[in-house]
């Protein structure tokens, strides 16, 4: 079981949600990005980590939505399972741990991703942010 420190989860999403959005070169697929991460609250909380987890699989034409399904499910890994190497949570075979665990374990990880998803919509609005321009006019 893990020590809950919200500062814990807040870094690992910030740490590797800037990760994803540092290695995307091209900035218009930012806003992608960023509404993929908003948006994980929400979808966890109507259709659950078991749907989002086949999610990562259907957006195989939608990678930058990828790239952040991908980012949050490794974060999950990490502050759920940090110290199983072998990421259970990602790739395939992240589907049939989820569905391999007892009742009370699936809702536990639920309750952290739903967390987790709180940071990601947190840090996306903070890393992704639009500069905006000051057009003063002196008069």
């Amino acid at each position: 079981m893990i020590n809950y420190d919200p500062r814990k989860i807040s870094i690992k999403v910030y740490t590797n949600l800037k990760e994803v959005k540092d290695s995307t070169q091209d900035s218009k697929h930012h806003d992608e990005q960023k509404n993929q991460a908003v948006e994980l609250y929400t979808y966890i909380s109507t259709w659950g980590l078991l749907r989002l987890k086949g999610e990562d699989a259907a957006l195989v034409n939608q990678a930058q939505k990828q790239k952040v399904v991908r980012c949050f499910f490794k974060t999950l890994n990490q502050l759920v399972f940090p110290n199983d190497r072998s990421n259970p949570l990602e790739g395939s075979a992240g589907l049939e741990r989820l569905t391999g665990m007892s009742a009370s374990e699936y809702l536990g990880v639920t309750g952290v991703a739903l967390q987790v998803a709180r940071e990601f919509s947190f840090w996306a609005e903070s890393l992704y942010a639009k500069q905006k321009t000051s057009n003063i006019m002196s008069g």
